[in-house]
């Protein structure tokens, strides 16, 4: 008798389910605990790779699963949560864009939407944005895929999509209304005059992550201001960091702008942070600020010091100033778009000084010259002697 055949459901789908979202922490034709697999696992050639399972992928996964015995086909059949993760991030290997396969993907989405039944969607979508002579073709099958996946925007829970324009154009047209139960969005795309459209579809995102790491000498900002009062985590990767003109966050806690130094835009950005920061009333809820190449270090001191003058920590005593921007700020990542000197970090450890009074206890500054570092690691050495104080330099 099949001991698997007797196992509760309940039991085979966790078993499946850990299966599937743990496949890229185990090594080639081995078990988490080193032993090589065995049994039925063995038998239906599932090797434990530490390549995620795809979606269309009919030869592995719960499709393969499935085909087991009846118990494990029940267990598959029966829970709409194992259904309802839809991931294609390997398109070139699952080959769904060849012309005489461009029916199979429609079908097999067709089909997992079927059996997630109502369940919330977790959605992985890599479609290329740029395929040379097979754009066209590409476009079509992936419009056709997105089409029918925006049908059921209204389970939407978390989405992590790259795709051509033409998607984006049609991202952009479903109504919000459709989209209240999404909660994270990592985008990917291929214009930056996307960036306002697709927030201003997603009002209900807590975590919003957007890369637009493609200039664009056309983009103008349109003249809105969009509340997002859902909106805790913030990650901007684009040359266009205006892109927060638009948005106001009240209770964000965390913001990540990566600017790709673009003299145009950091030329700019004190003006653009402060008035964000204003705009959305955030300066007390925002705890984690990262910074990559989005501001000179001068402006960056000048944003965060407390005070014109600064006390060293000489005898490391605490500073009684408050800061009036980000009072409450924890955490700070900073990363200057050139080589910074020993002035330059000598000035930013005079201004992470005056907000050690405040909420300030970590700290990293990259992209350091290393060859003067004796004018500063004595100052560095002190305040990390401070109780729950870490700086990385």
């Amino acid at each position: 008798m099949d001991p698997s055949t007797v196992l509760p459901v309940e039991l085979l789908q966790m078993i499946f389910q850990h299966y599937l979202s743990n496949r890229e922490k185990t090594s080639p034709l081995t078990l988490p605990n080193g032993q090589r697999p065995c049994g039925h696992l063995q038998t239906i050639g599932l090797n434990f790779t530490p390549s995620v399972v795809q979606s269309f992928d009919l030869s592995d996964g719960l499709w393969v699963l499935g085909r087991v015995n009846s118990a494990w086909r029940k267990a598959t059949l029966s829970s709409k949560m194992l259904w309802s993760t839809v991931l294609i991030t390997d398109h070139v290997k699952l080959g769904i864009y060849s012309r005489s396969n461009s029916k199979i993907p429609i079908e097999i989405l067709t089909e997992i939407l079927h059996r997630s039944g109502d369940a919330p969607l977790h959605l992985s979508l890599s479609f290329p944005i740029n395929v040379g002579h097979e754009k066209m073709l590409s476009d079509s099958v992936s419009r056709s895929l997105f089409t029918l996946l925006s049908a059921q925007s209204h389970r939407w829970q978390w989405m992590n999509l790259t795709a051509p324009a033409v998607i984006w154009e049609d991202f952009a047209q479903i109504p919000p209304s459709r989209l209240e139960m999404l909660r994270s969005l990592r985008a990917i795309v291929p214009s930056a005059s996307f960036l306002v459209q697709i927030v201003g579809v997603c009002l209900s995102v807590v975590d919003l992550m957007i890369s637009s790491p493609y200039s664009n000498n056309h983009y103008a900002l349109p003249p809105v201001h969009i509340g997002m009062p859902s909106l805790r985590y913030l990650d901007i990767s684009s040359p266009y960091i205006n892109v927060l003109e638009a948005i106001a966050a009240p209770y964000l806690q965390s913001l990540e702008l990566r600017g790709y130094a673009r003299r145009s835009t950091m030329l700019s950005f004190r003006s653009v942070f402060i008035e964000f920061i204003q705009r959305s009333n955030c300066s007390n809820s925002l705890t984690t600020l990262n910074l990559y190449r989005t501001c000179d270090c001068r402006d960056l001191i000048a944003m965060f010091s407390c005070t014109s003058s600064i006390p060293r920590y000489t005898d490391l005593n605490r500073s009684k100033s408050v800061p009036s921007l980000l009072p409450n700020l924890h955490t700070l990542s900073y990363r200057d778009p050139g080589l910074l000197q020993a002035t330059d970090v000598n000035l930013i450890l005079d201004m992470i000084e005056s907000r050690i009074a405040g909420r300030l206890r970590n700290v990293y500054i990259g992209h350091v010259d290393r060859a003067d570092t004796q004018k500063w690691e004595g100052r560095l050495f002190a305040l990390n002697s401070l109780p729950d104080v870490h700086i990385v330099i």
